[in-house]
């Protein structure tokens, strides 16, 4: 008999936080009841909350173990969600999983059904930039439903993921709109440009990546990939030399979300499990490998038409642009930032003959131990989830 969670898991909070016993029992193919509460607007938007991309990312793992959900939707959240849904990234999701069941409060079943067609087609629907003041969008790849290829995203005359200009535009049009007219026009065309770059690598390496089984096959049940841009608000440390007592500056940040359900980064180039096993160490210096051009030659990968994720190439473009990059797949979670007030760490040493343009090296930091590239052991995940910060100011 499969198990059950002891209570409702309630959105988004319960996905943001460790919950004892989540992991475990989704693990051994749970049954649980998912709650979104009228309020979940105000909840997903309050300060200080780890990024919505990683409770994405949970919620998928658990869902590809084997989990099945019973959703709850309070009837305020329902109708805004009804004609908007991709304004809001995770109930996106929840609205793609193939095995959940739906009820709202005060709505019969054909009105529950209703509101779960008219969502799901708004999802396929959307383009990005269309709603470009509301604070988040999703342009949703549920590969589990057949619907992998958003326009936005994808060329529809070959299929394939779209040219990088393509995405430059694309980034151009949602900074252009956050910004507002305060910022210089050279700044936000060279944004774009290094944004663009940023955003056409990461979601090029889900379509690469996240798509297909070790075998080659393609994943289900609840395979997606997803892009999602929101605004958000940051705390910025006060300058070196402020009076004591000075408090932290309110700093407008756009985050880029980039996820998918794939095999993972240590999978994806070794050919093989992630197993219970297998060192962080190891681990570690796989994900390394993937993000870097050229590999470590102790761990070659022989694959024919094989691309790196261009470590070394996203890594300046963040430079360029003061912002944070954070990673999450297997058992690693991993970060580099350029923020400023933000200690910047693993930069080129003096002597090389890099040092006069302070490139930074391709190397990743562990969220846990702050500033050393050691890992810690996280509760395993799928795929892989990136958060991208970039001040907008």
């Amino acid at each position: 008999m499969p198990t059950t969670f002891t209570r409702p898991i309630e959105l988004p909070l319960d996905l943001l936080q460790d919950l004892p016993g989540l992991a475990a029992a989704a693990s051994a193919g749970a049954e649980a009841v998912l709650r979104v509460p009228d309020e979940y607007e105000a909840m997903i938007s309050a300060p200080g909350l780890p990024s919505e991309v990683f409770a994405i990312q949970r919620l998928l793992t658990f869902a590809r173990a084997g989990a099945s959900f019973r959703v709850q939707w309070g009837s305020s959240i329902a109708e805004r969600v009804a004609v908007s849904a991709a304004l809001f990234p995770l109930l996106a999701v929840v609205l793609s999983l193939s095995g959940a069941s739906h009820s709202v409060q005060n709505k019969t079943d054909d009105e529950v059904l209703k509101f779960i067609a008219t969502a799901r087609k708004a999802i396929s629907k959307y383009r990005l930039t269309s709603d470009l003041f509301s604070l988040s969008q999703i342009a949703l790849c549920a590969d589990n439903r057949g619907q992998s290829r958003p326009r936005d995203l994808y060329d529809s005359a070959t299929g394939s993921v779209a040219p990088r200009e393509n995405f430059e535009t694309m980034v151009l049009d949602v900074i252009a709109h956050q910004v507002g007219a305060s910022v210089q026009t050279s700044n936000t065309f060279k944004n774009a440009t290094a944004l663009g770059v940023i955003v056409a690598e990461l979601f090029e390496n889900t379509d690469m990546h996240g798509r297909l089984d070790l075998m080659g096959r393609p994943l289900s049940p609840d395979a997606m990939r997803g892009l999602a841009f929101k605004r958000v608000v940051l705390a910025k440390p006060p300058r070196k030399g402020a009076p004591r007592n000075t408090p932290p500056e309110a700093v407008d940040c756009l985050e880029v979300l980039i996820f998918d359900t794939g095999i993972g980064y240590y999978p994806s180039y070794t050919r093989r499990p992630l197993e219970a096993d297998t060192s962080l160490a190891e681990e570690w210096k796989v994900l390394h490998n993937c993000l870097e051009r050229h590999f470590h030659p102790e761990l070659e990968d022989n694959r024919s038409g094989h691309r790196a994720m261009g470590l070394a190439e996203v890594l300046r473009s963040i430079q360029a642009l003061k912002g944070r990059i954070e990673v999450r797949t297997g058992r690693l979670f991993a970060y580099r930032t350029f923020m400023d007030g933000e200690l910047q760490a693993q930069m080129e040493e003096v002597s090389t003959r890099f040092a006069h343009i302070a490139w930074p090296r391709p190397k990743l930091l562990d969220v846990e131990k702050k500033y050393l590239a050691i890992p810690s052991g996280h509760e395993p995940v799928v795929g892989s989830a990136v958060r991208v910060v970039v001040p907008l100011s």
